[in-house]
């Protein structure tokens, strides 16, 4: 767990968008954003790019969480409501795994619960372990 954690807090784009790991392990992830003016788009509300992220590190914890370096190969995303204020948090789970590919979804929310986006990833997992990347 250790690695992970490393491995987790070296993320330094989400540090940078403020995103905050709640929990992760064992395939599952969750963290939250708040809202700020960085993060909004020209129209005010948040940036497509800014809610990708969140559910991007959301999926990158979870499908790590084994201790082998995994990576995306395969990433879709849908939107289904605008947010301008508040906390965005995203929560990841993983549907399937085998040695070299593993799928995750990750359901993002505003406060409220209310749908914002879904994110939909498969990693190829490398035989690299994450003792070897931090």
């Amino acid at each position: 767990m250790d690695d992970l954690r490393r491995f987790v807090a070296n993320d330094r784009f989400a540090k940078h968008l403020d995103i905050e790991m709640l929990e992760y392990g064992n395939g599952r992830a969750k963290a939250r954003m708040p809202v700020r003016d960085h993060h909004r788009n020209s129209a005010g509300t948040v940036h497509g790019g800014a809610i990708f992220s969140l559910a991007d590190a959301v999926f990158s914890a979870a499908s790590n969480s084994h201790g082998t370096l995994a990576l995306a190969i395969n990433v879709s995303i849908s939107f289904f409501k605008a947010v301008k204020t508040g906390t965005l948090l995203a929560e990841g789970r993983e549907v399937s795994f085998n040695p070299k590919l593993a799928t995750y979804v990750i359901d993002v929310t505003n406060e409220q619960g209310e749908p914002v986006a879904l994110f939909q990833g498969t990693v190829y997992r490398k035989k690299d372990s994450l003792k070897e990347i931090v």
